[in-house]
């Protein structure tokens, strides 16, 4: 029996088996909107200013644990805070924080993974490429491997750092000082002494 479907278009990928990872991903996104669905909604979201809410994660929780407890107990303090908003976001705060600790925790494996992969076959595709362009311009550098490395240099990302404009020289704020002019008295006595 033949295989009909020999032929490669060059930037083509030849048919493998399916994709090994796509039911887990699959699964991790039906998982993810479930979360997603079960944590409640934050009304103070949309209304509040990023500038504004970066800016006021440096008060500890049990600074308002405690501004609660004064302003419950202090009629003059009482309008400074919503005393029952406060207490439900800290219970926010307190029930949520170990679940988003451990999903950062998991996004943070899951992108080493990801970037550990990619620097392992980006290490090899760089020999592959180097190690083709080298055969290729050897006396016997076949056609097929030319055309491999033409097509493979296209994507290939040049390193080094960008080179940045220097700003032109600017001229200095003090004009400069002429050195004072001698008369040709004062030339000759300098000679003669």
């Amino acid at each position: 029996m033949t295989n009909n479907n020999s032929s490669v278009v060059q930037n083509d990928v030849p048919a493998t088996a399916p994709d090994p990872y796509s039911q887990a991903v699959a699964n991790i996104q039906q998982a993810l909107d479930t979360i997603l669905a079960a944590i409640p909604a934050t009304p103070l979201k949309d209304q509040s200013p990023i500038a504004y809410v970066r800016k006021r994660q440096a008060v500890q929780p049990e600074l308002i644990s405690r501004a609660v407890t004064a302003a419950g107990t202090t009629p003059v303090l009482q309008s400074l805070i919503d005393i029952t908003e406060a207490r439900d976001n800290l219970a926010f705060t307190n029930a949520f924080r170990p679940v988003f600790d451990r999903m950062n925790g998991i996004a943070e494996d899951l992108k080493f993974a990801i970037d550990t992969r990619h620097a392992k076959s980006g290490s090899e595709a760089l020999t592959v490429y180097h190690t083709a362009k080298r055969i290729a311009k050897g006396r016997g550098g076949e056609a097929e491997l030319a055309a491999h490395v033409a097509n493979m240099k296209e994507v290939v990302h040049r390193g080094g750092k960008k080179k940045v404009a220097k700003a032109p020289a600017t001229a200095p704020t003090t004009p400069p000082t002429s050195a004072p002019v001698s008369t040709p008295a004062e030339l000759v006595a300098t000679k003669q002494s």
